[in-house]
């Protein structure tokens, strides 16, 4: 599973938010770093398929993911709001987890369910959640479908100290079952924990920097107005 940036480019009223970006994702765990602004979420939204370049191609294994069906798109890719509250619309929990398998006809991954959300949960309003039962929900109801390539935006907020240990279990999960697994953040707190296979900091649509974790440093996050490396802890 390979996903392909071939000189994307994404632009809002005449400003481009990516520029002319070009990267390939092959199977592992990417950290992609920044400040607000810097475009990880318009790069994750432009891989999902929600948004489209305006020009360039996203090739998410060999499909354009531009021109595909909303139905196919999401058998291929799972994107995950930063906002847990946004994807839903459904009454109850069960239903919200099952939504994107009844539309897509995939018989799906409860155990993905399992990780996150306990059974006390199904048959709750989810608009009636907390913050942190609401994001369990949100992860799951998109990954249950089991996608070969999952996006996480801001994946830790939210969440307490349980929380986080379940996302984290869910990530070791996918990266054992060899996906793509792409997580955007300006909290690295996380990231020695993560273990991931690559870390990329975006500036102004851009990616100006990438490395093993182990290969930052201060000097570089500090230049690209990431907090310093004494701040990553697991």
């Amino acid at each position: 599973m390979i996903v392909e940036l071939r000189d994307v480019e994404v632009a809002y009223a005449h400003r481009k938010v990516i520029a002319g970006l070009s990267k390939e994702f092959k199977e592992g765990v990417y950290v992609i770093m920044g400040h607000n602004g810097a475009g990880k979420t318009t790069l994750l939204k432009t891989i999902a398929g929600i948004i489209k370049p305006s020009k360039g191609i996203v090739l998410v294994d060999g499909v354009d993911i531009a021109k595909a069906s909303r139905r196919e798109a999401a058998k291929l890719v799972g994107y995950v709001w930063q906002n847990p509250y946004y994807g839903f619309v459904e009454a109850r929990v069960i239903d919200e987890l099952s939504l994107i398998l009844r539309l897509t006809g995939l018989r799906g991954d409860w155990s993905i369910v399992e990780l996150l959300v306990g059974p006390e949960l199904y048959y709750r309003n989810p608009f009636n959640l907390s913050g942190g039962e609401a994001k369990r929900v949100s992860i799951a109801s998109v990954l249950i479908a089991d996608q070969p390539v999952w996006l996480l935006d801001e994946p830790f907020d939210y969440l307490d100290g349980e929380g986080v240990r379940a996302v984290m279990k869910l990530i070791n999960y996918g990266r054992q079952r060899n996906k793509v697994i792409i997580i955007a953040t300006v909290n690295t707190g996380f990231i020695k924990a993560l273990r991931p296979s690559l870390v990329i900091i975006m500036r102004r649509g851009s990616i100006v920097y990438e490395a093993l974790y182990h290969e930052l440093s201060e000097a570089v996050l500090s230049d690209n107005n990431v907090p310093p490396r004494d701040l990553l802890c697991g």
